[in-house]
């Protein structure tokens, strides 16, 4: 019996505990229950209050309970107190405005690299929060995620979704409430990543027809395939595009004059910043960086320089010795958070000298990460740097181009159908919320017709997960990009723009237009602030009732007057004739 009792008193004990959601500092949406779930033992009863309501619920079999609080009105700060086998306590809770951001590299892009970032700053209302879930691949559908809930603050909103923060920036001065906003994108990505798998599962039948079964199958059948050959698919990737990147990046991969990279280089006509630093759209090639940093000997022993994500490549020296590099074997090279392993004994007590050559084959490029990124060890390097312009890069010859080798998009990939939804949206799911806004596009340019179909059905399965009806959901439509071309009539992004458009006027959907202010040169547009304002202005009108303009101008009719033609157009308050 002894034994026994010893054998128990070892064995762990469930507690209580919450999913990341419910965490300090969160924003409950206003005005319908409000979902709160979590683990506990098995057969536990669970006993919720919060601003004055309380729930009570027991947990099943798996140890998860799932209740809802009595709607609440907006204010706050609030107290979330769950009692099980333990208590916790959630402080500085809010009601208001709770909303979904999602979509890949235009939502995800951050207030730091965005036009207007001053002036948000000096703006931030504590009042704005946003939660950011950290990046998760899998290929099951997760119980919880990483992240945790930030108050908008001159020294927090760097980091934050710059469209996201001016949707819900735009949403607090014209409602005068709390504004709550749950951040998950990832650049680069299709919508198919962010699609329930059953979308997928059951493709073919009345509702869908066989258009997202031709597209990709039956889910599960590609899943146990990719799974198996996604190793082997990346050994043979890396292998072919080692072969191709040695014509393509000779400026890049060839030998460079390295002493820029050491302690005595001058480089006092040099540029100076704080990171993140990018490049102008307008240039591709090299830019050198260098940062002197003094160091203590505990500082000195540091195993790890993490330099966020750089757009497209780097080679990363410390005291003239190269420690690590990126280049087209890596997936997703120009969105990868780089950390390099520091060999032991390069770094010392005193000046240390850190160099990088980033390089940028198109687009705007850089460092695009957050300053508290940029580290070496655990100290924070973002500031004090100093940079110059380099070569140009030469283009390769389309030939050499043509025998790009395509990255595999298996299992493990974020591009690959419903691994995102599984990871980074499927664990938020039923959070109580208004809506939801997306921004997303380029990555499905190559089936634009299909998109309408594929995000319409995305956007059921969001829905139906979530269990709250047909909440709103709105659209960033794709912004210009690239030079007119005149004679082309026939643009896949004309077709995917039109494809946003026809689901926009879906049941509690909207489209805001902003081909009108992209950039030609640059697939970022650095204008996050009208983006998110356009699409909190849908929300306003048709989520909120109030007066003001949501759309521009649209089509509404023609006819022919003699050698006239008349076109008659809504939302055109603001239309002149030449």
């Amino acid at each position: 019996m002894i034994a026994v009792s010893l054998l128990l008193s070892t064995l762990p004990q469930a507690t209580l505990r919450l999913p990341a959601l419910f965490t300090d500092h969160m924003v409950v949406q206003r005005g319908k229950p409000v979902n709160i779930w979590g683990w506990d033992s098995p057969g536990q009863k669970v006993t919720v209050s919060l601003g004055g309501k309380s729930a009570s619920s027991t947990t099943d079999a798996n140890g998860k309970f799932m209740l809802a609080v009595p709607k609440l009105t907006a204010g706050g700060p609030y107290t979330l107190e769950v009692t099980g086998s333990t208590t916790v306590k959630v402080s500085d809770v809010l009601v208001g405005e709770v909303w979904v951001c999602s979509g890949q590299s235009n939502m995800e892009w951050i207030l730091a690299n965005s036009m207007f970032r001053e002036e948000t700053k000096k703006a931030a209302d504590p009042s704005v929060r946003m939660f950011t879930v950290t990046k998760r691949v899998s290929q099951k559908p997760e119980v919880d995620v990483v992240g945790s809930w930030i108050p908008s603050a001159a020294n927090s909103v760097d980091s934050f979704s710059a469209v996201g923060l001016a949707f819900a920036n735009k949403l607090r001065r014209e409602l005068n409430v709390p504004i709550g906003m749950i951040h998950t994108s990832w650049g680069g990505t299709p919508a198919e990543a962010w699609t329930p798998g059953y979308i997928f599962a059951d493709a073919g039948t009345a509702t869908q027809g066989s258009l997202l079964g031709n597209m990709l199958g039956p889910i599960s059948n590609v899943l146990a395939a990719g799974t198996k050959n996604m190793d082997s698919a990346i050994k043979d990737y890396q292998a072919k595009v080692d072969v191709y990147q040695q014509r393509a990046l000779p400026q890049f991969l060839g030998q460079i004059d390295t002493t820029w990279t050491r302690g005595d280089f001058n480089d006092s006509q040099w540029e100076k910043g704080s990171m993140p630093i990018t490049f102008d759209a307008n240039f591709d090639g090299g830019y050198y960086f260098r940062r002197k940093v003094t160091l203590t000997a505990s500082q000195a022993s540091a195993k790890v320089l993490s330099l966020g994500a750089i757009d497209d490549f780097d080679r990363t020296f410390i005291n003239g010795t190269e420690v690590g590099r990126t280049d087209m074997k890596t997936l997703n090279y120009w969105e990868s958070p780089r950390s390099y392993q520091i060999p032991a004994g390069l770094l010392h007590e005193g000046e240390n000298t850190i160099a990088v050559f980033a390089y940028d084959t198109g687009g705007a490029g850089g460092f695009t990460s957050t300053p508290n990124t940029i580290k070496l060890g655990d100290l924070v390097i973002a500031s004090d740097w100093k940079f110059m312009k380099g070569e140009v890069y030469r283009p390769v010859a389309p030939e050499v181009a043509g025998q790009q080798p395509q990255s595999p998009q298996g299992a493990n990939s974020p591009n690959f159908p419903c691994t995102l939804y599984n990871g980074m949206l499927a664990p938020l799911a039923p959070y109580s919320i208004k809506g939801a806004i997306w921004y997303q596009g380029e990555s499905n340019a190559g089936k634009a017709v299909q998109y309408a179909t594929l995000l319409s059905e995305m956007i059921r399965g969001w829905r139906k997960d979530f269990g709250q009806g047909n909440f709103s959901f709105y659209t960033a439509q794709l912004a210009n990009f690239m030079a007119p071309n005149r004679d082309q009539f026939d643009s896949a992004w004309a077709e995917l723009r039109n494809s946003q458009d026809i689901v926009g006027q879906e049941p509690n959907g909207g489209t805001a237009t902003i081909i009108d202010i992209g950039d030609d040169k640059d697939i970022h547009p650095r204008n996050k602030r009208d983006v998110g304002e356009r699409l909190a202005r849908i929300a306003l009108r048709k989520d909120y009732g109030k007066k003001i303009e949501w759309q521009g101008p649209r089509f509404k009719s023609m006819s022919a007057k003699g050698d006239e033609i008349i076109i008659t157009m809504d939302h055109a308050a603001g239309l002149k004739t030449a």
